[in-house]
């Protein structure tokens, strides 16, 4: 769920990029700034869960497994 937002939603300019659940999404820049908050939005509305701002840090949305296992602290 989470890997078909961002390529559906943040990548939808990047046909490309075949996303993996390690690959790193900050450095090659597929997630900025303003697409962390896009992904923010929609896990606290998919999941119905609070992302608090002292838990955006970029270590949390390095790669899809990260932030799968990032929500599922959040369950």
């Amino acid at each position: 769920m989470i890997k078909e937002f961002i390529t559906k939603e943040l990548l939808y300019d990047k046909p490309e990029v075949v996303l993996e659940n390690d690959s790193p999404l900050i450095e090659p820049g597929y997630l900025d700034s303003i697409g962390i908050f896009r992904l923010i939005t929609f896990i606290e509305e998919q999941f119905e869960v609070s992302v608090k701002s002292e838990e955006i840090l970029v270590d949390n949305f390095k790669t899809v497994d990260i932030i799968k296992s990032f929500v599922l602290t959040k369950l």
